[in-house]
């Protein structure tokens, strides 16, 4: 799937600030460096990122709003040798891809040493949320397939070896928006950080 609009994308966060700062604090935390952003979009997570940051999508409209360098690629079919990338970094990408286990056994392949990937979980106050839009026929959300919590730590650590978990967004749609400091894993939004079995 094809997100192709990075004007709505960008419009969402900057209407949802608390919602975006909240979510860049769970990715700082993780302290991440030298990464594959798969999924990137416009690339509203790089400045969470530290070092050399690749952006990778299938969009070429969207990679036209990243800075540095950028891959136009299938998340499927990653283009990097065995262990050819330090980190791969992810976020929400998971629930709109086709194949779920195709991609984590891509990301098992070529990333060296981390791994993190961020979803909004299925039995959250923003997933359920989101599946209700879907079921109303949002374009985006229509064809999302989110995982529960249990579920989307489950394949994680069935393809890397998981390390922790942070979350934010403990507060649903409707409620007050506020930047929430990340915690360990309750909130609507959760990443998983692990390491590859590829590491020396």
């Amino acid at each position: 799937m094809i997100l192709d609009n990075p004007h709505s994308y960008m419009r969402w966060y900057e209407e949802h600030k608390e919602i975006y700062l909240s979510e860049l604090k769970a990715v700082q935390s993780l302290e991440l460096r030298n990464c594959v952003d798969v999924g990137s979009g416009p690339g509203p997570f790089h400045e969470a990122l530290k070092g050399y940051v690749i952006s990778l999508d299938l969009s070429l409209v969207s990679l036209y709003f990243t800075e540095g360098d950028r891959i136009q690629a299938d998340a499927l079919y990653l283009p990097f040798r065995n262990g050819g990338v330090p980190c791969v970094f992810s976020s929400v990408t998971l629930c709109f891809l086709e194949d779920v286990e195709a991609f984590m056994r891509e990301v098992a392949r070529v990333a060296k040493n981390e791994v993190a990937l961020c979803v909004i979980v299925s039995d959250s106050p923003w997933g359920k949320h989101y599946m209700e839009l879907g079921k109303r026929g949002h374009p985006y959300y229509s064809r999302a397939r989110f995982l529960s919590r249990e579920g989307f730590v489950s394949l994680f650590s069935k393809y890397f070896d998981l390390q922790r978990l942070v979350s934010v967004l403990t507060r649903g749609p409707g409620e007050e928006e506020s930047v929430e400091e990340p915690s360990g894993g309750d909130g609507s939004y959760i990443c998983a950080l692990g390491l590859s079995r590829n590491r020396v």
